[in-house]
């Protein structure tokens, strides 16, 4: 059976990598991935089956990795995070289908900023939440704009990805959105450059939060009524209500 494997290679640190993740990596034939995943991994594994391209050519980089399953070779190709998130699975299994190939797909999840992001900040996370891309190329300005006037209304807790890709007009708007219905002292933390060794955590509240350190390598957390700082500026959101 023609084999290909996604592999989701987690937020940052070569460290966050599964088990699986590597084991996938280490037995597989032909590894596509992109330049920047290529520098970090390179020295860890066989580089004679490493197969990088530009960052920015994702679909190219899917394409040929479905063309060397197809010829037999077993193939992965790797994605930050967690491939099902805002990722590269769905067009594999689109442009697979296009093609009515025979081809057995796994995926390989891996950890994305939403969970190593909530790490890091402390624990932000511990109640509902909705998570949002912020990226200019994913929706309409005024599709984003209504839903979040919608989730500012909810008490979830809120997760924004690509807050900067290219653009921070869309991060402007949720700021502005949430300080009409939130109001300005929301507690928010931001993520950046998780696993790297520019790693930076900010928590801080929604008035003052800081638009020239987000970045497109930035996650940034939301809370709900009832999370707060502590002592020691981490970001918590209490797992009940009556919780202090």
């Amino acid at each position: 059976m023609k084999k290909l494997y996604i592999v989701g290679t987690g937020s940052g640190a070569l460290e966050d990598f599964t088990i699986r993740a590597y084991q996938t990596i280490n037995k597989s034939d032909r590894v596509y991935c992109d330049e920047l995943m290529y520098t970090k991994i390179k020295d860890h594994f066989d580089q004679s089956k490493l197969i990088p391209n530009e960052y920015t050519k994702t679909k190219t980089r899917c394409i040929n990795a479905i063309n060397s399953a197809n010829d037999g070779y077993t193939t992965s190709i790797l994605g930050s995070g967690d491939t099902g998130i805002y990722g590269i699975s769905s067009i594999i299994f689109e442009l697979i289908q296009e093609q009515n190939l025979d081809i057995e797909v796994n995926i390989i999840p891996g950890m994305t900023s939403l969970l190593s992001g909530a790490a890091s900040l402390g624990s932000p996370i511990t109640r509902d939440f909705a998570l949002v891309s912020l990226s200019d190329n994913f929706t309409e300005e005024e599709t984003l704009k209504q839903k979040l006037i919608t989730l500012a209304q909810t008490d979830l807790i809120l997760i924004f990805y690509s807050p900067c890709n290219p653009t921070k007009r869309n991060i402007e708007l949720a700021k502005e959105i949430l300080t009409k219905y939130r109001g300005p002292n929301t507690i928010i933390g931001i993520a950046s450059h998780l696993g790297e060794p520019t790693e930076e955590n900010i928590t801080t509240n929604l008035e003052l939060i800081p638009l020239d350190k987000i970045d497109a390598f930035s996650t940034i957390f939301v809370g709900n009524q009832d999370t707060y700082l502590t002592m020691t500026k981490k970001m918590v959101t209490p797992l009940t209500k009556n919780q202090t």
